[in-house]
This record gives C-alpha cells, structure tokens and sequence, in this order.
C-alpha cells in the first residue's frame, strides 16, 4: 500500500493532495501453487491494483457525487494468469499475462511505473504507453541456462465484430482488439543484469485504429557495493496509415544506499526522429529516495520533472495546460507484508 502527499503541475495547472502510487503500484494478490512432482507445478495468480485513498473508486463507479471522484480500481484488474512450471524446461502462462518489457523497463530503471521514470509519457512498455500486459495472452518462459532465460508472448489479434463500438464482449472472437507478439531475452547473474525486449503490436482493420507499432527496449543495471547504476534505451516506430512517427529515448540513473537510506537521480532525453516534431527533445530529470524503517516499511520522496518540447505527454494527461513542463513531486509511505 503505498499512498501521501503529492504536488503535480500539469503543464499550467496545478493541483495538490492526497494520492497513491507515488514510489509503487498499491496491490493484494491471490496466489496458490500445487506441486505435481518431478519438478512439474501448476499455479495461478489474481493481481488487483487497488485505490488506496478513494472508498468507492474501488466499485468500479467514479465521479458519482462530490466525495467520488478518484481513479476507480476493481478486483483482477492487474495480472491474471494461470500456468505449469518445470524446472527442467520454464513455464508457460495463459490470461492476462504481463509483457518481459515490464521486466526490461525495471531493469533498465528504479523507478518502475511510478513517479520518476516518466512512464507513459516518455517511456512505456506496450505501444499506446498505458498498459504493461494484453487480454487473451499465452508467455513462455525458458529456464535459466547461466542466467540467462527467453521469453516469449502472444495474444491474437480479433477483428470479427461488425459494430463501430470498441466495448468489451464477453464472447471470445465478439470484439475488436489489437494483436500482440514479443520476444524477451534476460540475463541475470552476479552483479550485472540486463534484459531486452522487442514488442510488436497491429491494430490495422482493427476499429481503433490502422495503426502498427514496434517498441524496442533495453535495460540494464551493474552493482558495485553501495553504488549502483542503470542504463535504458528504447526506441518507438509507429505508422498509421502511411504517417509514421519514430521516438528514441536514452536514460542513466544512478542508486546509492547508505545503511536504511537509498538515493536516486535519473537524467533522460526522448528525440522524436520523424513526424510533426520531427528534432524536437524532450527532457527528464528526476530525483528520489526511500528511508527504510524496516523490511517492508519505507518513507519515499519523487520528484519528476519533463520539459516536453517533443510533445511526448498526451493531451489528456495535460488538462487544459499551455505549457511544455510537467513536474510530479510525492512524499509518501509505502507498506508490503
């Protein structure tokens, strides 16, 4: 559970109070395992990203009455996934399934999906920058050979519905949803990991869009002593129609922990390599860190700040900002068990 105080300027408007999520996601999870024998098991995990300062966000109804008016946060709205690991040959699941760039965004960055990274804004992990995992998926994972695994992921593209309308149909094959491939190598082995994933997704004749998108990322991060230091790469291809629109987006950040203290700082530049603001950069600078008042208890502050001359943050998440700086700050604590 992770929830405080934050401050964010949205371009031009500001706004400040209480809120989640500024340093991690804010979850309970289900899991079981059953053990089937010779090295063969079966398990399933139920991952529900809960709101955790807005009571009836979490029906699922938002904006109902003055006292309701937060981001709503249902049950299994996170990972969902069911599968069979060998320990001689990997797992395989089928659900929900989170995307390997998840991992190779982490890996690439403290910060994960929270604030200081510039998720989905300068970096994601799917190609609209606002998911980590697709609907209808199957993920092979391969066994670790010298540190090293292999990923694999699929969800099908379906295009069968006739209606103009993109909701939701409980039956399969009813809707229309975009296809999803991905292909990860990760490596993790003494004081250096690194990881890289190549995610494509096709949403042509698909009533979203026809639009084709390849996001390729690497991460990876070395530990030396109290010092460790992250690099991220990644680069973004979208066309839609015969309009094409390239990002690339570099970061290095920096972690130091002295004793129950960790500090981080993070610099990073996305350049948009073709389309409307073909040259143009946008900057990241960030700062962050967490006092650790015991093994799963910690006090955090983040700070985030993108001057987006690039225009890499999407309109919906400036409100009716003229500006081209966003800056986030969160003190807050964070509690696991």
């Amino acid at each position: 559970m992770d929830a405080g105080y934050q401050a964010i300027n949205y371009k031009g408007n500001s706004v400040h109070g209480i809120a989640g999520n500024g340093s991690s996601t804010s979850q309970i999870n289900f899991r079981g395992v059953s053990d089937l024998g010779g090295g063969l098991k079966a398990d399933f995990r139920i991952e529900n990203d809960w709101n955790v300062v807005s009571n009836k966000a979490n029906t699922g109804s938002v904006g109902g009455s003055a006292y309701d008016k937060d981001t709503a946060g249902t049950f299994g709205n996170g990972e969902l996934r069911v599968g069979l690991a060998s320990d001689k040959v990997g797992r395989i699941d089928f659900g929900a399934v989170n995307m390997n760039g998840l991992t190779t965004l982490t890996t690439g960055q403290p910060f994960g999906t929270a604030i200081g990274g510039g998720y989905a804004s300068v970096t994601r992990v799917n190609a609209a920058g606002t998911a980590v995992r697709d609907d209808n998926a199957v993920k092979f994972t391969s066994a670790a050979f010298s540190g090293v695994t292999a990923t694999l992921y699929k969800s099908y593209k379906q295009t069968k519905s006739s209606s103009t309308s993109t909701n939701f149909s409980t039956t399969f094959g009813a809707y229309d949803k975009l296809g999803s491939q991905e292909v990860g190598l990760n490596y993790a082995n003494g004081p250096l990991a690194a990881s890289y994933s190549t995610l494509k997704q096709d949403s042509v004749d698909v009533v979203s869009g026809d639009t084709a998108t390849t996001v390729n990322t690497l991460g990876a991060n070395y530990t030396y002593n109290a010092f460790k230091g992250y690099a991220l790469y990644q680069t973004v291809k979208t066309t839609t129609g015969t309009v094409a629109t390239d990002t690339s987006y570099t970061a290095l950040t920096a972690q130091y922990t002295l004793g129950n203290t960790v500090l981080m700082a993070s610099t990073g530049k996305l350049k948009q390599d073709a389309g409307s603001n073909a040259g143009k950069e946008s900057k990241l600078t960030a700062f962050g860190a967490d006092y650790n008042l015991s093994k799963t208890t910690a006090l955090y502050a983040r700070y985030e700040k993108i001057d987006d001359q690039a225009g890499a943050i999407a309109a919906v998440a400036t409100i009716d900002g003229s500006d081209k700086v966003r800056t986030r700050t969160a003190l807050g604590l964070r509690v696991a068990f």
